[in-house]
């Protein structure tokens, strides 16, 4: 292909998105990727039980994750989605296939130790990022990706001190990774307000109420990482919600020539 002043096009490319979705247990993370619309699901911890939607079965080997993306990417199939539950219990099976092949018995002695063993486990990750980015590129398909998640402390030099945040409950390195790969990084959490209260002795104390609401939080914080590449706003934890705001947000000029 020629690649001249011809070629170039203006407006919102519209693309199925890849989404990361972290935060507590059971506050419905799950439920999320497996109300995209006709999803089926790759699962590498057990909990799926409950939520009623299409899933291979239970992933327990890296070789098991990479045959699930294969199916998708070369049988026919009507899904439409695919969510990967959980990328945190898929690291210890990408450590595990590195252990084994490097015959040790812990991914610090991989390669003589000194961290080499988690570079290495960057190319599995990419391998299955590739398999996913496939999905969404050769079959259309939205790509949600389930985390947990864990507090880390932050430096920010143009602060005096250090402070904590959420972030996914991985290895510093794949965080790094997945910052890169998604569109969409969202931080699931119980909306929480604070109220003052009288603590005795004209003193008074801020405690912390939550309001029941579940949020995805799809924004920038200091207390989480999250982001997205579309602009669009903090949602409830919710499917039909997320959806409604990313069409709002892509609802621009389509793909034209210039």
């Amino acid at each position: 292909m020629a690649f001249d002043l011809s070629t170039i096009t203006r407006g919102k490319r519209l693309r199925a998105p890849k989404i990361v979705v972290y935060g507590p247990p059971k506050i419905g993370k799950t439920t999320f990727g497996a109300s995209a619309p006709d999803s089926i699901g790759i699962i590498t911890e057990e909990g799926i039980d409950a939520v009623d939607c299409a899933a291979f079965p239970l992933c327990k080997t890296y070789a098991d994750v990479l045959a699930c993306i294969g199916t998708l990417s070369t049988e026919k199939h009507d899904y439409k989605s695919v969510f990967f539950d959980s990328l945190d219990w898929l690291e210890p099976l990408i450590h595990a296939h590195i252990c084994a092949t490097e015959k040790v018995d812990s991914i610090e002695k991989a390669l003589g130790g000194f961290g080499k063993g988690y570079v290495l486990a960057d190319k599995l990750w990419r391998e299955v990022f590739d398999g996913l980015d496939a999905l969404r590129n050769d079959k259309q398909m939205i790509v949600v990706a389930v985390a947990h998640e864990q507090v880390n402390k932050v430096r920010n030099p143009t602060l005096a001190e250090d402070y904590d945040a959420f972030s996914l409950k991985l290895n510093k390195r794949a965080v790094g990774l997945i910052n890169e790969w998604a569109d969409v990084i969202g931080f699931a959490a119980h909306k929480v307000l604070t109220r003052s209260v009288d603590a005795g002795f004209n003193k008074k104390e801020t405690k912390a109420v939550t309001t029941g609401e579940r949020m995805l939080y799809l924004n920038p914080h200091p207390a989480y990482v999250a982001g997205n590449r579309y602009g669009i706003p903090d949602v409830p934890l919710s499917w039909p919600a997320f959806s409604a705001a990313m069409n709002t947000a892509m609802s621009g000029p389509q793909q034209q020539a210039a």
